[in-house]
């Protein structure tokens, strides 16, 4: 409620100041040329064009969300594989040092989670490309020389509540999965260094497990699962900083068209007294 009294009030004060050179001034004074509201079409257009234009741009970026998302499933895959074909190795995870490496039911935990965050990812994903779509097409029908101010609000009302929400929660799935993933890098990497260690650390752990040393093909795997997790988290990264670049600017251009185009609306109500 109270932000609400506060914008209106900022609202009611540019516009004062925009009709400000409209009233009659004292004769000293210059009167400043008023700002129509047609003008501030154009301008709240503009800005939408510019969140447009980026969600095109960003069109092929998306889509290859898709790809990565069923990539990083097989990823998970061949993590979860490594740790069930080795007697060896799901042995030498039960005395892992590390968050969810304790216990072979914890692991299994791990990999169920970063499941469903692929599968948490894949939705919003779907939502976030639905919403983009909409925004698109309810653009496409504007026209910048004579887009009512209703229509501008309307689509800048959606793309703040409806775009930026399904690009929040987008870039919120992939965190979860960045987290998980970490986990799972950090899990491998330690059992590649409890492999390929010589000191007390592995000899106790064999020892007390009661088996030979790890095989040529079990250390390999372990590597390869390795290698893939630190790519797929490279990939991850970037997905995350790209989508908060763009977040930022569509949040820019879009409290901008929102600012404009309400400005509209006050004018036509006053204009209608």
């Amino acid at each position: 409620m109270k932000r609400s009294i506060i914008k209106h009030a900022l609202l009611m004060g540019t516009l004062a100041a925009i009709l400000g050179g409209c009233g009659s001034q004292p004769t000293p004074i210059v009167q400043k040329p008023c700002i129509s509201a047609e003008q501030l079409n154009v301008y709240g257009y503009d800005h939408l064009e510019k969140v447009a234009k980026l969600l095109r741009e960003d069109k092929k970026n998306i889509e290859s969300f898709e790809l990565f998302i069923n990539t990083m499933k097989g990823t998970v895959d061949g993590y979860a594989q490594m740790l069930k074909s080795s007697v060896y190795i799901s042995n030498v995870v039960r005395f892992l040092p590390i968050p969810y490496a304790g216990e072979v039911s914890n692991t299994t935990k791990l990999i169920s989670k970063t499941l469903l965050n692929l599968g948490g990812a894949a939705s919003a994903l779907n939502r976030y490309k639905n919403s983009s779509d909409t925004f698109l097409a309810g653009f496409d029908k504007l026209n910048r020389a004579d887009a009512k101010g209703s229509d501008i609000s309307k689509l800048a009302l959606y793309a703040d509540t409806k775009l930026l929400s399904d690009a929040k929660n987008l870039e919120n799935s992939l965190k979860d999965i960045s987290e998980s993933t970490a986990m799972m890098a950090a899990t491998t990497q330690s059992i590649s260094d409890a492999l390929d260690a010589t000191g007390s650390y592995t000899n106790q752990v064999t020892s007390f497990v009661g088996l030979s040393q790890p095989s040529v093909e079990e250390k390999s795997k372990v590597v390869q699962n390795r290698n893939s997790i630190a790519v797929r988290m490279g990939q991850l990264n970037q997905k995350i900083g790209s989508l908060e670049k763009s977040e930022q600017l569509h949040r820019y251009n879009i409290a901008k068209a929102r600012i404009y185009s309400e400005l509209v609306l006050e004018i036509d109500a006053l204009s209608k007294k």
